[in-house]
């Protein structure tokens, strides 16, 4: 995404959960850290249409975020 905006997390969440859905995938959770675009309105409303949970991994606590970033693959 462009930047770390609320309107690119919530276009980005929206992409996914399509994408997840074309595979036969239900998303039933959605992990992030506490960046203020994971945090927005806006984001936190479209989690509650798709009936999502919403986890946020533990603030200064690299040990989650490893977890999470593992689980994605990303380091």
């Amino acid at each position: 995404m462009p930047d770390e905006s609320q309107h690119s997390a919530l276009l980005f969440l929206e992409r996914a959960l399509a994408y997840f859905a074309s595979l036969g995938i239900k998303a039933r959770a959605l992990m992030s850290d506490n960046g203020s675009c994971y945090r927005s309105h806006l984001l936190r409303a479209a989690g509650q249409r798709h009936r999502l949970r919403h986890l946020f991994t533990r603030p200064y606590t690299p040990r989650t975020n490893g977890k999470a970033e593992r689980f994605i693959q990303t380091s």
